[in-house]
């Protein structure tokens, strides 16, 4: 574990050792050994794409650029592409201006409520900065890119936040090779009309990271959050889709690796939320059949069914468990707004509002909450418009409304809700009519 990710279906074989010799033959012979290291490292990452890494290809980009001079040019605008997208993605991400940013600092020790909002716009600010200077100023951009890459080790490693050490290389390699490349760059843009190409794709490649066209770990979204998110629901419980495993690398979150290690490792009726939380593209839910192949679902397909581990019968279809937004989970928490869960990992199916913490805005969060079951809203200033936001909650099956402003017409945009069994309304002008027109039976009428 992790297993490998093939792009094809073809036999496996361990590149480890090979990989280590293309590296010994281009400490030996820079200029053949390259071209070696390449093609080894592009067949390795199609047959396991575990392989995928932004660090394995940027160092073989580094070492081209110490022995090629269209290597040299083609590193520098690497580099600038990094840089600059590094920083666009991250004053883009709502995320890393939330949990990511907060978690970092926390982790590192500091007072995070009090300085995440700041360390979050500064670290975004500097990477786009470098880039801008690599630019138009290589020369200023030499020095700043040492610092900068010397600091983001120190960060992660033992010292401080000691995580994700698979980029250490990387960073160091970075810090003195591409410093290197900044202070002998000689014309300031591509020669040969190829290199152009190669350098506008470059630049220009990750946007498409935003409609799932290229990959998170080659546009540049380092650390900001904006991955899509995968857990598996079996029969014995939850699992998500995180993959460190002896690799120690980052799982390469795209939407087709979290499809692929679905099929990979779960058993047929199991099931898989892909969240997505970039703009252009909604969140995704499979099934595995027999044959072993994701198929793709619809969200009240995914919630129906018993939930894990009421029944143990292999013929009855277990209901799925969504993926809890970390964006909203953080938002929520801010405000002192209470979840439950029933134990610790499991997903939480109770948020309790009070009149001092509510937000009609923070209903759009708990939406992103997909297994909430209950709501509590008593006593808070929540309107009739307010309820539509939650029409997605398909596993909503009680709200308190009680003295509220809510009336019949609010309550109705829940009518849609399939598990919807009891509202708490007291003190307000909902009617006997009006729960009548909403409120699900599911065990038949009281006695």
């Amino acid at each position: 574990m992790p297993p490998h990710l093939p792009t094809f279906d073809l036999p496996q074989i361990s590149f480890g050792w090979i990989l280590v010799a293309s590296l010994v033959w281009v400490a030996a012979r820079p200029r053949s050994g390259l071209a070696v290291h390449w093609g080894v490292l592009i067949v390795a990452a199609v047959l396991d794409q575990f392989r995928l890494q932004p660090q394995f290809f940027s160092i073989a980009v580094l070492m081209t650029a110490c022995v090629w001079d269209a290597g040299h040019r083609i590193a520098r605008w690497s580099l600038v592409s990094t840089w600059v997208w590094a920083g666009v993605h991250k004053l883009l991400s709502p995320d890393w201006f939330g949990y990511a940013s907060h978690w970092l600092v926390a982790r590192s020790g500091l007072d995070a409520d009090a300085t995440y909002m700041s360390f979050a716009l500064v670290v975004a600010l500097v990477e786009l900065a470098v880039g801008v200077l690599a630019i138009f100023r290589p020369r200023w951009a030499a020095p700043a890119c040492a610092v900068m890459h010397v600091g983001i080790a120190l960060t992660i490693s033992p010292l401080l936040v000691d995580w994700n050490e698979s980029v250490l290389p990387w960073n160091l390699s970075v810090a003195v090779i591409g410093a290197w490349v900044m202070l002998t760059t000689k014309p300031w843009y591509p020669v040969a009309a190829w290199e152009k190409l190669v350098c506008a794709v470059g630049l220009i490649a990750p946007v498409g990271f935003y409609g799932g066209y290229v990959d998170h770990g080659f546009s540049g979204v380092l650390y900001s959050a904006s991955i899509p998110q995968g857990l598996i629901t079996s029969r014995s419980g939850t699992r998500p889709i995180e993959g460190w495993g002896d690799l120690h690398v980052p799982f390469p979150k795209e939407r087709r690796t979290i499809r692929i290690y679905f099929e990979q490792v779960a058993e047929p009726g199991d099931k898989l939320h892909l969240a997505d939380i970039r703009p252009w593209l909604e969140d995704a839910f499979y099934v595995l059949n027999s044959n072993r192949d994701a198929v793709a679902i619809d969200r009240d397909e995914f919630f129906s069914g018993v939930p894990v581990g009421s029944l143990g019968s292999a013929t009855v279809e277990i209901s799925g468990v969504g993926v809890d937004s970390w964006r909203s989970k953080f938002e929520l928490q801010k405000a002192g707004v209470r979840m439950v869960r029933q134990a610790e990992g499991q997903p939480i199916f109770a948020v309790e509002f009070t009149p001092e913490n509510f937000d009609a805005s923070l209903l759009e969060h708990v939406v992103r909450l997909p297994n909430v079951m209950q709501i509590q809203l008593a006593g808070t200033s929540v309107q009739d418009a307010d309820l539509r936001k939650l029409v997605d909650l398909r596993l909503l099956t009680g709200i308190g409304l009680e003295r509220t402003s809510v009336t019949d017409e609010g309550i109705s945009h829940l009518r849609d809700l399939p598990y919807l069994q009891y509202i708490e309304c007291d003190e307000t002008s909902i009617t006997a009519e009006g729960l009548d027109a909403v409120v699900k039976k599911i065990f038949g009428p009281p006695d």
